[in-house]
């Protein structure tokens, strides 16, 4: 009998990919994906944010808190700049709107779900767009995990660990077209 391999074993899983990149991968997402993201239209700074916050976006620009780790200025990066295109392309605005009009607690919750997978997809394009396709699973990581951090703080109404929202993702997101934008500023919204 012969000794099967770890990756032909079924059900075996994939190690999680969040925490784990390293360094010059890192500079190479931020660098190729804050050229994407400047390239749309939208300015990048860094700034002292009050914790919780990692970031915060206007519509017309994507603030990072720099004393968060490298590796979640990425993601907040690429998520902040898909949740930046929701806000100001026009094709995107009923799942904005969905989120701001729903006021029972599932129906909300499914639509803040869509919202942020939205915003996933849309950071996963700017990825591919950077030139940088062999992370999805990475980037997929990272967005299943946000999902389960927000879902836990609307469920409980305060701010989980991160470290015990880490999970990996299902399936692969799939990118989403960037839509034609109308850079505009709209009211501040962050990440945590």
């Amino acid at each position: 009998m012969s000794e099967i391999a770890g990756p032909e074993l079924v059900g075996c899983r994939r190690p999680m990919l969040v925490g784990r990149l390293p360094a010059d991968r890192l500079v190479e997402v931020w660098t190729r994906c804050a050229s994407r993201t400047v390239k749309y239209g939208f300015r990048l700074a860094y700034a002292d944010l009050e914790p919780p916050r990692t970031g915060i976006f206007n519509g017309l620009e994507i603030v990072i808190d720099p004393d968060v780790p490298f590796e979640m200025q990425c993601f907040v990066l690429l998520h902040l700049f898909g949740h930046s295109v929701q806000w100001v392309a026009p094709a995107l605005a009923d799942v904005v709107e969905a989120l701001q009009t729903t006021t029972e607690m599932p129906a909300f919750m499914q639509a803040l779900h869509q919202y942020e997978l939205q915003a996933g997809r849309l950071g996963m394009q700017l990825l591919h767009e950077a030139g940088v396709r062999d992370l999805d699973d990475w980037y997929s990581d990272f967005v299943a995990t946000d999902w389960r951090y927000v879902e836990r703080f609307y469920q409980t109404g305060s701010i989980p660990p991160w470290e015990e929202c880490l999970t990996q993702a299902g399936d692969t997101l799939a990118p989403k077209a960037i839509p034609p934008l109308e850079h505009r500023q709209v009211e501040v919204r962050y990440a945590f």
